[in-house]
């Protein structure tokens, strides 16, 4: 019999889930966290940039807006950083090395 072991991404910084005034976009946020989380273990923090879509300051070249969101590992250390559109797409680049199984869209 196989255990699974369900880990909990915690949310730090000034801005929480609840602070979204709009209830798609904490879903959208939430459940991004999450996929990042399942992707690359040693993803333990979520910290969000804001609540409001808004222009890349990161990534000029991005033509839709985001939603920021800091990944950072048990130690607080930063694993990247990813961009998350309104239309659910993203793109993630690791401050650390990216895991050998997950390609990173490296944005700058």
């Amino acid at each position: 019999m196989s255990t699974v072991i369900r880990r909990f991404i915690s949310y730090i910084g000034k801005v929480k889930l609840t602070d979204f005034k709009d209830q798609t976009h904490m879903a959208l946020v939430d459940s991004y966290c999450k996929e990042q989380e399942a992707r690359d273990p040693r993803i333990k923090q979520a910290e969000i940039k804001g609540t409001e879509l808004h222009k890349s300051h990161k990534d000029p070249t991005d033509p839709l807006k985001v939603i920021s969101v800091q990944f950072l590992d048990d130690e607080g250390k930063r694993v990247g950083t990813g961009h998350l559109h309104e239309d659910g797409t993203s793109k993630f680049r690791y401050k650390q090395k990216a895991p050998s199984e997950s390609p990173s869209s490296g944005f700058e």
